[in-house]
Formats: C-alpha cells, sequence, structure tokens
C-alpha cells in the first residue's frame, strides 16, 4: 500500500516530535520534583509565624490574670511582627525556584502559555534579610543574580524556544544552588531560633504550673497534656525541616547531573529517582505536621 507523500512527512515529523519531546523527560522529571520542594516551603514560613503567635498566647493562658483572649491574640501578632516582612521576602525568593521548575516543565513538554511573566521587585525585599549574626543573607552581588535569573526565567517563557530554553536555565546551576542554599539557611535558623525561645518559655511555664499545681490540679493537669504536645510538635518540625535539608541536597545533586550527563544517562536516572524518593519523604513528613492554636 502506498501512502502519499505528506502523510508519509507527517508521520515522521510526529516520529521527531515524540523523539525530542522524550529526550526531555529528564528535565521535566527533576521540574516536577524541584516544584515539590518549593511547595514545601512557604508552609515551612506558616508554621514558623503560627509557631512565634503560639508562643506568646500560651504565655498569656498560663500567667496572665484574668486572661483576655482578644488581647493576648493582638499582642501576639504585634509581637511576631517583624518575622513578617522576613518571611515575605524569603517567600518572593522561593516563587523564583518555584517559576524556575514551572518554566523548566512547560519547555520539557512544549506547553508554555502565552501569558507575559511578571516578577515583583525583589531587590529591596531581599537585600534585607538578617542572618543570625546581624548581617545580611543576601549581598547586593548575590540580590543582583537572582534578579538576573529571575528576568532570564521570564524572557525564556516568553521566547518559548525549548531547546535554548533548557540550555539557558540548565546553566544556571550556580543561582540555583544560591536561591537553594539561601532558602535552607534560613530555614535552619528561623527553626533553631524558635526552639530556643519555645523551650525557654516552655521551661518557664512548667514552673508556672507547679505553683499552680495545688490550687487547680484539673486546670493544670490540662495544660501540661498541651505543653507535652507543644514539645512533640517542636520535635516534628524538626523533622520536616530534616527533610527538607535533605530535599535541597539531592535537587543539587540532580541538577548538577542533568547538567553533564547525556539524558539517556543511567545514572542520571537513578539520581532523579532518588530526588523523588527525598521529596515524597519531605511531603509525608508535612502532612504529619499538625499543631494546634492557643
Amino acid at each position: 500500500m502506498r501512502h502519499p507523500f505528506s502523510t508519509i512527512a507527517a508521520i515522521l515529523l510526529l516520529a521527531l516530535l515524540n523523539s525530542a519531546c522524550s529526550n526531555f523527560k529528564p528535565v521535566a522529571t527533576f521540574a516536577v520534583q524541584t516544584e515539590s520542594v518549593a511547595n514545601a516551603f512557604e508552609p515551612m514560613l506558616a508554621h514558623a509565624m503560627r509557631s512565634c503567635t503560639s508562643n506568646v498566647q500560651r504565655t498569656g493562658v498560663i500567667t496572665d490574670r484574668p486572661y483576655q483572649p482578644q488581647a493576648a491574640a493582638q499582642d501576639a501578632l504585634a509581637r511576631c511582627q517583624p518575622y513578617a516582612g522576613a518571611f515575605s521576602a524569603m517567600a518572593q525568593l522561593n516563587q523564583v525556584l518555584k517559576r524556575y521548575a514551572d518554566v523548566l516543565l512547560a519547555l520539557s513538554s512544549d506547553t508554555l502559555s502565552r501569558s507575559k511573566d511578571e516578577f515583583g521587585a525583589l531587590n529591596k525585599a531581599l537585600g534585607g534579610l538578617p542572618d543570625s549574626g546581624g548581617g545580611s543573607l543576601l549581598d547586593a552581588d548575590k540580590v543582583a543574580r537572582v534578579t538576573r535569573l529571575s528576568e532570564l526565567i521570564s524572557r525564556v517563557a516568553t521566547q518559548r524556544q525549548q531547546r535554548a530554553g533548557i540550555a539557558l536555565l540548565l546553566e544556571r546551576e550556580d543561582d540555583i544552588k544560591l536561591i537553594s542554599d539561601t532558602l535552607r539557611s534560613f530555614a535552619r535558623q528561623n527553626y533553631n531560633d524558635t526552639v530556643g525561645d519555645e523551650s525557654r518559655t516552655l521551661a518557664l511555664l512548667d514552673r508556672a504550673l507547679d505553683n499552680s499545681a495545688a490550687r487547680e490540679p484539673l486546670a493544670v493537669n490540662i495544660l501540661r497534656s498541651r505543653l507535652a504536645d507543644d514539645r512533640l510538635q517542636l520535635v516534628e518540625r524538626g523533622k520536616v525541616l530534616a527533610a527538607y535539608v535533605d530535599a535541597i541536597d539531592v535537587m543539587q545533586r540532580s541538577l548538577a547531573a542533568l547538567r553533564s550527563k547525556p539524558m539517556n544517562d543511567a545514572e542520571l536516572a537513578q539520581q532523579l529517582a532518588v530526588f523523588a524518593s527525598r521529596v515524597d519523604a519531605l511531603q509525608r513528613q508535612n502532612a504529619l505536621y499538625s499543631p494546634t492554636l492557643w
């Protein structure tokens, strides 16, 4: 049976396109897992803010006489407000990582939308991020690098050139390492600060309950139970952080492998499988963390 030339050409073109898409399957796999890591970060910020406000409110429940819930809630928000600016800046930085993954995924499957990507002004937000020593997590040069990366992502998304776009984004491995190192450092610093603050507060509240045990045994027992649960939740938050740190480490190694190895390389496939397993572990640990509000 003879086929018209146009039909044969169409079949060959389809085969070529399918081959090109399959060549980028490791890129898609990496992008999906990286997006999952980015999606896990902002809930960690929410946990940190909730930890701060709960720390203030539970102190009021145990030590304030009389206890005024509305005033305590307002006090908690006011005292935790300084965290909000840093959290907002880190959320913007995390969005750059997420958009990087989104655009890589769209390029690898050739499904980029034509909508123009917009990024907020990163420079001001990121330049003032404090570290635990009073300095800045990102100096002016690093802020400029992140800003240039965000502009590149936007340009690649607009130009819609699959192979060239993927190559350009994979070449920015150092910038992705900078971003992910910063996110990881911030998460560690915030958790360590939180553990210190809450541990000291919980010790003070234990002594306050000891002093009230004879007068209010039932109330004290209930509050002791709540404090015990809070201590367990601090441990669970630590497990979420450990899983996040592990996922970031494997993400960085996976990007390095993606740049240096052929798309059909067996070691690359194994590295991406390890990345997927670490992301699964992070998602499971995140699901287990469920603190109650005071």
